[in-house]
Order: C-alpha cells, then sequence, then structure tokens
C-alpha cells in the first residue's frame, strides 16, 4: 500500500509515457491529475462536471482540463490554463509535473480518433483554494488506497446507440468514476504499483 507521496512519486519518475500509435487526429485536450498528502493517504483530485445540454461529459466525474486552444503552446500549457479556467488553481505557484501519462483517445476506433486527451499528473506543494467556473459543480479528493483496492471496483451498465454497454467503474461515495477517467487512473495504478 502506498501512504506517502513522496513514495508514490519515485514509482512515477520512473513511468514512461505509453506511445499508442493512434491515426491523425486534429482535436486534443489535456487534463492535470493533481496528488496530496493527506494524513496516512495520498489523495487524488477529481472534479464533478456541470450537467449541460450538449456536454457529453455532464455530471460526469473528471479531472480538470479541456480541448487545446490554438493560443495554447502544448499540451501542458493546455491542462495548466485549462486548470486555472476551472478550479482557479495555478499549478506552476502550488505544484510539481511528476509524469505524464499516455494519451486516451475519446473515440472507439484507434484508427480514427475524435480527440486524445494528454494526463499530466502533479504533486501539490501547498495547499490549494478552489474558485471554480461555471463548468465545474464541485471538486472531490478520493484516496490513492481505495482506487488501489481491486475490490472496489464495480460493474456499471450504460447506454450507447441504443445498446446497453457494460464496464468497469468504481463507486466512491455517491460519486461514479469510469470511462476515460477510470482509463486514466489505470495507468496511473499500474505506474504506482510498478
Amino acid at each position: 500500500m502506498i501512504s506517502s507521496l513522496i513514495h508514490l512519486e519515485k514509482h512515477l519518475h520512473r513511468h514512461a509515457k505509453p506511445i499508442h500509435g493512434f491515426g491523425p487526429v486534429q482535436k486534443r485536450a489535456a487534463v492535470a491529475i493533481l496528488l496530496r498528502q493527506a494524513d496516512d493517504d495520498v489523495e487524488l483530485l477529481m472534479i464533478r462536471r456541470a450537467t449541460r445540454d450538449g456536454d457529453p461529459w455532464s455530471g460526469h466525474m473528471g479531472f480538470p482540463g479541456g480541448r487545446r486552444d490554438p493560443q495554447d503552446r502544448d499540451d501542458i500549457h493546455c491542462a495548466k490554463r485549462e486548470t486555472w479556467e476551472e478550479i482557479g488553481v495555478e499549478l506552476d505557484g502550488c505544484a510539481e509535473l511528476v509524469c505524464e501519462l499516455g494519451e486516451v483517445n475519446t473515440g472507439w476506433r484507434p484508427d480514427r480518433p475524435e480527440m486524445l486527451v494528454a494526463p499530466f499528473v502533479f504533486a501539490l506543494r501547498k495547499p490549494v483554494v478552489f474558485d471554480l467556473n461555471d463548468e465545474v459543480d464541485e471538486v472531490v479528493w478520493v484516496p490513492l488506497s481505495f482506487l488501489l483496492d481491486e475490490g472496489q471496483r464495480t460493474p456499471m451498465t450504460w447506454e450507447w446507440r441504443g445498446e446497453k454497454v457494460e464496464s468497469s467503474s468504481y463507486l466512491f461515495e455517491n460519486y461514479r468514476i469510469w470511462g476515460l477517467s477510470l482509463m486514466m487512473i489505470d495507468e496511473l495504478r499500474a505506474a504506482a504499483m510498478g
């Protein structure tokens, strides 16, 4: 069990970002996965997105971040900008980049990605105060020990294009964690245990 952020960082610093070889893509996004030490556990920050018409991730649990804008120099700049805009945290002043995880494809076909999301893992070095914008309903700190416990995983069924689809998830308190966020968490879990 990993109860120290310093111990976790040693594992994550060794993590090599996997190259998935996705086909060409026009749209990119980036997210920030924030970690902090909390008593005898490490916690991971998630957000619950605001419920909005037309937003495919409306009400879902995720990480601060969003689409890359033309003025973004690179993916990490996008993750930092979006974190500032969504939750009011200036990462350069309070956190250190630990590693980059593999890009996640929002589409179903590897050869035709709809959008690629680049996840960056940061360790918080000082406490932060949140200032949520209208895209975020709340922030939730999830204990890493909960996410590392395979017994906490639970199946879920959801509908896609009129068909029922089963997938894995976590149910932390009343928050369902699944989909793209779960893919990122799974890579983080593997890196933490490696």
